[in-house]
């Protein structure tokens, strides 16, 4: 008898067991997938997903099933978002794609026992150093992202800032850092500053009236398009940096001329002979035909770093003290480093835009 109740037991525990090993992996996906900010969104979704498709959605004999949702670059939505995967119980989001969203998830999670917050491209400074419910893997905007931006500062006196206030939480820290280096070399701030979200004329006819060396633009690349192509257009031919969020293939293909010649400070660098780069590259055009920017590898990258610890645990809580732990992976085109509080380090180096490719500039013509 005794014999028969011990085999119940472990029969009950082996199927409590198996049950749980059963259970689908359940990871909510939030990000601006309509609208304007829909380029940003939904590349950094199709890189998430690629990594998850190369591996049948499955992981140790668990299902994978992502839930997306469209927070589209709103406020109130964004919270109704978050609320509502609380309430279902999903431990693990990946959003958002803008910092100014992520702000809005950040301290729902960061309430939740045992849940993850973790971004692709959120850089506000609001989340560094920070021990929180919350992960990224791209670089805060702090001076080791902009110091080799330093020497564009120091060859231009009289720069514009044009943001998008939609995406302050992003925009702020490229102006806090850029009026921060331009009054220690100058000892003056920006010429003026625009929100792109404004109409242009006035402010490019006042643009005609000043002297003026870089104009920095810090918006997605459909904005940050169409306002070069006015300055262009108005003969307005000041040398100009933009931001990684408009560093995609379309930024080119739309625009043609008007964009030769912009200058990006990036991680990744669309020639690269790197090996997983190229792998990614393959396996991203044989699945949607299309060539990948930056941002669907960085959702790649995103993917290939959760996928390789659920592969050890598939225990949310978890997660992570996990990730940490092992603080250094192999992303498409060097390392990606975590700190303790679960920032990043990563090579950037400066890019420009030459017959209609994105080209890494040589450090000795820096010079």
């Amino acid at each position: 008898m005794k014999r028969y109740f011990l085999l119940l037991v472990i029969i009950f525990i082996f199927n409590a067991c198996s049950e749980k090993n059963d259970e689908d992996i359940k990871i909510g996906f939030i990000a601006g997938l309509s609208g304007k900010y829909s380029s940003l969104g939904t590349r950094i979704r199709d890189g998430f997903t690629l990594a998850f498709k190369e591996i049948d959605y499955t992981i140790n004999n668990q299902k994978v099933v992502i839930i997306q949702k469209d927070d589209k670059q709103d406020e109130l939505e964004a919270k109704k978002i978050i609320d509502n995967l609380v309430e279902n119980n999903i431990k693990l989001i990946v959003g958002n794609t803008t910092s100014s969203m992520t702000k809005v998830s950040f301290p729902v999670i960061n309430k939740q026992k045992g849940s993850l917050l973790i971004s692709a491209t959120a850089s506000g400074s609001d989340f560094t150093k920070k021990d929180d419910n919350f992960l990224r893997i791209q670089v805060e905007n702090s001076e080791k992202k902009f110091k080799n931006l330093k020497k564009y500062i120091i060859k231009n006196k009289n720069i514009i800032f044009i943001y998008d206030s939609k995406n302050k939480a992003y925009t702020d820290g490229y102006e806090e850092y850029f009026q921060k280096m331009l009054f220690e070399t100058w000892g003056n701030g920006f010429v003026t500053k625009f929100d792109i979200n404004k109409p242009y004329k006035k402010f490019i006819d006042k643009l005609k009236t000043k002297e003026v060396d870089l104009i920095l633009i810090v918006a997605n690349s459909i904005d940050s398009a169409n306002i070069i192509q006015y300055l262009r257009l108005a003969k307005i031919n000041a040398q100009i940096l933009a931001s990684g969020w408009s560093k995609t293939m379309d930024f080119i293909e739309n625009e043609g001329k008007a964009v030769e010649g912009v200058l990006f400070s990036s991680e990744y660098n669309e020639n690269s002979s790197d090996k997983r780069f190229l792998d990614f590259i393959n396996s991203f055009r044989k699945t949607y035909n299309k060539t990948p920017s930056a941002l669907e590898a960085q959702g790649y990258e995103l993917g290939k770093i959760l996928i390789e610890n659920l592969s050890i645990s598939s225990d949310i809580s978890t997660l992570k003290q996990r990730i940490l732990n092992q603080k250094t992976y192999k992303g498409l085109q060097g390392d990606i480093i975590f700190d303790k509080y679960g920032d990043v380090s990563r090579e950037y180096f400066m890019m420009k835009i030459a017959n209609a490719k994105y080209v890494k500039i040589d450090n000795e013509m820096e010079k």
